[in-house]
């Protein structure tokens, strides 16, 4: 049987996205899906975008960035 974060990785590659966001707060790449063992059932699928400050490597949004 699958753990759960399998079954999300799956659904998230399948269907084109990068990872999962929390509006405003956090962000995880597939292969790296909940690094702060927080629940994320209010987490939503996204796509990686560049950060526009340089704070972070990536981010993570709904928004799917124009190749």
């Amino acid at each position: 049987m699958k753990a759960v974060k399998n079954i999300i990785e799956d659904y998230l590659k399948k269907h084109g996205f990068d990872g999962l966001y929390y509006p405003g707060e956090c962000s995880c790449k597939i292969g790296d899906l909940q690094p702060c063992d927080s629940p994320c059932m209010a987490c939503e699928p996204g796509y990686i975008t560049s950060d526009p400050s340089g704070e972070y490597d990536y981010l993570i949004g709904a928004k799917k960035p124009k190749p």
